[in-house]
């Protein structure tokens, strides 16, 4: 038998055109198709010159819907174009307009029964309707698009389009309530709206909703834009968190949301995109949306968007590290403060005054002494009247700490805490957890130490850790020369006193 060739041939054309009507699961995205169609009008209307303040309107019935506009509207002509134009877009290649398959007029097959378009051309005062209904999708040659003048209670006063979405079904009316339909609009047009090319309102009974573009929270990464290898170019506006929360980078193709979480695709799940701590909207215009929007085709152009994309993650990280780092100091700062403040009113009150003199002690013992050190609460600075017996305790009365940041006042008076620093501690220095300098009211905290490290991960358990190490040097300081039986008390009445105060 000689060989034969058979071209591929759509059998049931009325079954095709159904199956592109349904590609939208999600009637809100069905719907944003004609919103889409809008802000593409408004590009031409500005290329011949028009200039107005563009709009579109949704209002919501029980089984309608209109979207409305103002842009320059369609003529009789093009009207009865589209319905033998499906696939054939005149918008492709154009990378400021949206459609690029002409299938979007097809959307309406997935949430209601019938299409009425509406429009006026610029510079033309009749209106005219195409009439679509069900079975011009399912049967097309038995009942066509019907084009014909408006009637007159239909006609519009001015030049725009208004698209008549009737009979909606009513397993589809969920999706499309007034709430759900802002939320989803302004992501999925943030980059129009946030460019204020248009105003995009619902209105639904005498509610109006202005659809505005969400605020990202966070610091603004540096970068704006990338290239590919062949110079396509990629347009960012990231930000970035210290604390993981529902943060989520979208990727946008023409002005239009087409992944709602980039970190969901695999070829990103390494990188920092699905870690709650980068928002934002990377747009696209060279990639290539699938059938429904829900996806892009993989091909030559994924490949250098992705590596493209990725070639900015470990910058991305580092600025991630460093702002979190920055808060993290910012809280311990805060922690620090806190404690200061609970040990201003604590000190006071054990009863050092009572305390017997050491019989350890082999030299002075300093007990927050005012003056030349400047540390601790105010108190007298004694010496042992013979060497071993110590020096008569001196109740403190109130915190006592210099601020190295701020001049001293003359006489050595008192100021309001503490200092604080992490530094890396030498390695012959590796097991403390802090050190106390003297000349600065300075603690210490070894951030290279294993319980730094781990009690940092946690907040109350920082707090802490950092209480743990003021009252160790606290007692240290006051109570070294009185033996190790001594400062261990006074570690312990100290701690029990701050946790006695609800610290």
């Amino acid at each position: 038998m000689p060989t034969e060739y058979r071209p591929v041939r759509i059998a049931d054309m009325g079954a095709a055109l159904q199956l592109l009507s349904e590609v939208y699961s999600d009637a809100r995205r069905a719907l944003s198709e004609f919103i889409s169609n809008s802000a593409d009008a408004f590009v031409l209307g500005e290329r011949e010159g028009i200039r107005r303040n563009w709009y579109c309107e949704l209002y919501l019935g029980s089984k309608e819907i209109k979207v409305l506009d103002n842009g320059p509207g369609i003529t009789r002509e093009r009207l009865l174009e589209l319905p033998s134009h499906v696939t054939l877009s005149a918008k492709s290649g154009d990378w400021q307009q949206k459609g690029h398959k002409a299938i979007g007029l097809l959307a309406y097959g997935s949430f209601c029964k019938e299409m009425r378009i509406l429009s006026r051309a610029e510079g033309e005062q009749e209106t005219f309707e195409a009439y679509w209904t069900g079975e011009s999708l399912t049967k097309p040659e038995e009942h066509p698009v019907r084009v014909d003048l408006a009637l007159p209670e239909r006609r519009l006063k001015a030049s725009g389009t208004a698209v008549i979405l009737t009979g909606i079904f009513d397993d589809r009316l969920h999706q499309l309530k007034a709430q759900k339909l802002v939320d989803f609009l302004k992501a999925e047009f943030s980059p129009d709206l946030r460019a204020k090319r248009y105003d995009l309102r619902v209105i639904e009974g005498k509610t109006r909703y202005q659809v505005v573009p969400g605020r990202y929270s966070g610091i603004p990464f540096p970068r704006l834009s990338l290239q590919t290898r062949k110079n396509e170019k990629i347009e960012i506006e990231l930000y970035l968190t210290q604390k993981a929360s529902m943060q989520r980078v979208a990727l946008f193709v023409r002005g239009k949301q087409i992944l709602g979480n980039l970190g969901e695709l695999q070829e990103f799940a390494d990188g920092p995109w699905k870690s709650g701590r980068v928002a934002g909207e990377v747009r696209s215009d060279f990639l290539r949306p699938t059938t429904g929007r829900a996806a892009i085709e993989h091909g030559e152009e994924w490949k250098r968007f992705v590596e493209a994309v990725r070639s900015i993650e470990a910058e991305i990280q580092s600025t991630l590290d460093k702002i979190a780092e920055e808060q993290r100091a910012r809280e311990t700062t805060r922690l620090f403060k806190e404690i200061n403040q609970a040990l201003a009113s604590v000190l006071p009150s054990p009863r050092w005054d009572e305390l017997p003199k050491s019989a350890v002690g082999s030299g002075d013992a300093d007990l927050f002494p005012p003056g030349v050190d400047g540390v601790g609460p105010s108190g007298g600075k004694g010496k042992a009247r013979t060497r071993g017996l110590g020096a008569p305790p001196v109740s403190p009365r109130r915190s006592r700490l210099i601020d190295p940041s701020r001049p001293r006042k003359a006489g050595g008076s008192a100021a309001t805490g503490f200092n604080y620093r992490e530094a890396e501690f030498e390695a012959d220095q590796q097991s403390l957890r802090s050190r106390y300098v003297a000349v600065q009211s300075l603690i210490e905290v070894n951030s290279l130490h294993s319980d730094f490290v781990s009690e940092r991960e946690d907040d109350r358990r920082f707090r802490e850790y950092l209480m743990l190490l003021i009252v160790k040097e606290i007692a240290l300081l006051n109570f070294k020369n009185m033996g190790e039986n001594e400062v261990a008390e006074r570690f312990v009445e100290l701690q029990t006193a701050l946790h006695r105060a609800g610290i």
